[in-house]
């Protein structure tokens, strides 16, 4: 037997190292000349095996809006591929410009585009999320959702919001301290919402339960973008089904009692609903499910359980978030002529809370401070749809063909002064018409608070219609402040909400 020396083991070494390196080299260039054919010709944030090479970016950056801006400078391009390990199993195009939004939505039906989120908000909310199907399935369930937020149902909503943020802030002033303003906005809205929407009220169900349904849709808020290892994710899963236990057996309870009046002649299946009653959301769906005849279909069922979750989370979590930063930024010293402004709108309903219509049309102040705080602490600053099917488009003047996944990324135009000058100050006046500060149509076509296309958030009529109406009870008293240590209560990042105040908003609610 031969042996082998060092230094005739040398040239083996190096040819295997210049094969294994050839061959790397080879399966690359092959990856990328092939993507290029299917996904165009566009630069890619980090190579395909530095899967961890993005966020790392992103941590340096602190935000996503920061590393776009800093990746488009770098990549000198408005359009990128990104790579974030567990983010996404599709290929992820980022798009950054106002009019490339457009476009795509102008393709959401041909491509069959849907929501991309966590496997783990697919397991707290279910398959069955409106935002996360498309086609038939998602039209036939926004329809019947749809419903809800029927104009002269909401106007017959209002009186309540007044009685409920009324004694919200009847309480706050009363109270001896400090006191964490977004956990009381938080309280008043949930008890609101399962009253308008579920009919569920202290008067008749058991207080304890509603104090732990509470409970559990802020666990289940918390889980959505949790590791799906981490105790916070198990105890967001757990709350979920501690949620279903409450709302399904109430859901089919409706049904039932429904099927049975149509078939007695009692009630007729042609009932539009477009005044519900108050506390009849589930009527209105059950009513939907037996006019097409499909209430015994075990999918749409399951799909109704999923969203009546759903929308009673999206309905009291997200109005809770912007209401409270929304009053962080009116009641910062350096905002106290918007305050002001405030206070004198609402005063000139005098005694006689503002209508519908006047909410709609006669409140400017109120309208700029909600769109304001949204610009400058987003609830979602950027939003992925997915096309999982092998579908042939064209973008930007690039032939493409799905699978594919666009993260359209709203937020980080927010803080550009080419569309919004001045960008960190709060001026709710640039959303009001001949205020001399008004946004360019550019600045309002980038400005997505509730997303866009057929995935708009369905609700969001409804939540600004509640966070005007908190803005009312709160602005009616024109002595009523809220005093706080500017230099600790701040506007932070976060996953979701992408922004929030720090800590709920510690603070003082005091009459001046």
């Amino acid at each position: 037997m031969t042996n082998i020396t060092s230094p005739q083991l040398l040239p083996v070494l190096a040819t295997t190292l210049i094969l294994a390196a050839s061959t790397i080299a080879a399966y690359g260039y092959h990856k990328s000349s092939s993507r290029r054919k299917r996904l165009g010709v566009f630069p890619t944030s980090s190579p395909w095996f530095m899967p961890f090479a993005d966020l790392v970016r992103i941590i340096r950056a602190g935000t996503f809006e920061q590393f776009i801006k800093d990746r488009k400078a770098a990549l000198k391009s408005d359009a990128f591929y990104m790579h974030l390990l567990g983010f996404s199993q599709l290929p992820t195009l980022v798009v950054t410009e106002p009019a490339d939004f457009v476009d795509i939505m102008h393709k959401e039906g041909k491509l069959n585009l849907c929501v991309q989120m966590p496997d783990t908000v697919k397991a707290t909310h279910g398959p069955g999320n409106l935002q996360l199907l498309s086609g038939v399935r998602h039209n036939f369930l926004r329809k019947i959702f749809a419903k809800l937020l029927h104009p002269n149902t909401l106007e017959r909503f209002l009186p309540y919001f007044y009685e409920e943020f009324t004694k919200m802030w009847a309480k706050l002033d009363e109270a001896d301290g400090e006191v964490i303003i977004q956990d009381a906005i938080c309280e008043a809205q949930f008890f609101l919402m399962a009253k308008i929407l579920y009919g569920m009220t202290p008067e008749n169900t058991d207080l304890d339960t509603m104090r732990q349904l509470q409970h559990d849709f802020d666990l289940q808020m918390k889980g959505h973008f949790a590791s799906p290892k981490s105790k916070t994710f198990r105890d967001a899963k757990e709350a979920s089904q501690s949620i279903r236990r409450v709302l399904n057996p109430m859901f089919d309870a409706v049904l039932d009692k429904r099927r049975h009046l149509m078939q007695t002649g009692d009630v007729t299946i042609e009932a539009t609903h477009d005044d519900l009653p108050v506390g009849n959301a589930m009527e209105s769906i059950a009513d939907a499910l037996l006019k097409d005849n499909v209430q015994d279909d075990e999918q749409i069922r399951s799909d109704v359980y999923d969203n009546l979750n759903l929308l009673l989370e999206a309905s009291h979590g997200t109005t809770m978030s912007v209401t409270t930063t929304a009053l962080y930024y009116l009641n910062h010293p350096d905002n106290a002529a918007s305050l002001e402004k405030l206070h004198k709108e609402m005063n000139a309903f005098g005694n006689s809370p503002p209508t519908l219509s006047n909410l709609k049309n006669d409140t400017p102040i109120a309208d700029g401070v909600i769109k304001e705080a949204m610009r400058l602490a987003p609830i979602v600053g950027n939003v992925t749809y997915a096309c999982k099917d092998e579908i042939a488009f064209t973008f930007k003047g690039h032939k493409m063909c799905g699978p594919i996944s666009f993260f359209l990324a709203f937020a980080h135009n927010y803080s550009d002064p080419k569309y919004f000058p001045n960008p960190e100050s709060f001026i709710p006046e640039r959303w009001i018409a001949g205020s001399g500060v008004e946004v360019s149509d550019e600045a309002r076509a980038t400005y997505r608070p509730f997303g866009m296309g057929k995935h708009i958030c369905l609700g969001y009529k409804l939540a600004e219609l509640v966070m005007k109406s908190a803005m009312y009870c709160f602005a009616s008293d024109e002595t009523r402040v809220i005093e706080f240590d500017v230099t600790k209560v701040k506007r932070v990042p976060n996953i979701f909400p992408a922004y929030h105040v720090s800590d709920g908003f510690p603070a003082r609610v005091v009459k001046s």
